[in-house]
């Protein structure tokens, strides 16, 4: 199959190793891009393939628009995913990530692509349970702002740099309205693992476990010291992930 250059706009990192035994795709958080996981990679066991996905609008796909329909947005990126799924893979979402890493399993499905093996979610409410800012992407600016540093989305800097702002906002807008869409609520066939931090306001421990509704296969939530973006804050994070990935790996 012959793969655009439109396809492989998503995966700005490669797709590892032709030798690699499993690829992981990874999923960013609203306003994130593809590098926010290249760290990761150096914890991936070996035989498994780390492939930072690439939203459009930010990062190297700047002089892209941003989705702003959660359908599209995963068409898109099932069709770019199809001719990289001839070994076991696993789909793992941050944060708005998971939302779309969920929705994108049932696309592929639909095409009538295998399925993961594994998928992880991680910050993120179940499908089908409000995400307790909804409508955050039509406040107005100073409102929007002080949402976007609650959810520790943006940094002051962020705002102190008109620049930065103007490039950056639309982006959180756009991302955060995707939270809004609805999405398919059956349960996946696959084994869901969640993480969650223990300190995050906005999607505590107790809301991750909703997320054992949504696998007919087994489910494991694992907590870790943190706020929303624990896997930045939290040094045994990574390592647990590996872990999970390699025992996934074995079963």
């Amino acid at each position: 199959m012959k793969i655009s250059d439109k396809e492989k706009a998503w995966f700005p990192f490669g797709v590892g190793d032709t030798s690699a035994q499993r690829r992981v795709f990874c999923l960013p958080f609203a306003g994130g891009g593809a590098s926010f996981y290249l760290p990761w990679r150096k914890a991936t066991p070996q035989g498994v393939a780390l492939v930072p996905v690439q939203y459009p609008g930010r990062e190297t796909r700047l002089d892209e628009p941003c989705h702003l329909e959660l359908d599209r947005l995963v068409d898109e990126l099932a069709r770019a995913l199809l001719p990289y799924l001839d070994r076991a893979y696993v789909l793992a979402g941050y944060s708005l990530g998971a939302k779309v890493g969920f929705s994108l399993a049932h696309r592929l499905a639909a095409l009538g692509a295998p399925g993961p093996d594994l998928f992880v979610a991680m910050a993120h409410n179940s499908p089908g349970n409000e995400s307790g800012h909804a409508g955050a992407a039509q406040l107005p600016d100073e409102e929007f702002r002080a949402f976007l540093l609650r959810y520790g989305a943006a940094s002051e800097q962020v705002f102190d740099d008109p620049e930065l702002a103007q490039m950056f906002l639309p982006v959180l807008r756009a991302d955060i309205g995707l939270v809004d869409c609805p999405v398919e609520q059956r349960p996946l066939a696959c084994p869901i693992i969640a993480y969650a931090g223990e300190q995050d306001e906005i999607v505590p421990p107790v809301k991750m476990q909703a997320w054992r509704q949504f696998t007919g296969d087994d489910f494991d939530l694992h907590s870790f010291e943190g706020g929303h973006f624990f896997s930045k804050t939290n040094k045994a994070f990574l390592s647990r992930f590996a872990q999970d990935i390699a025992l996934a790996q074995g079963s």
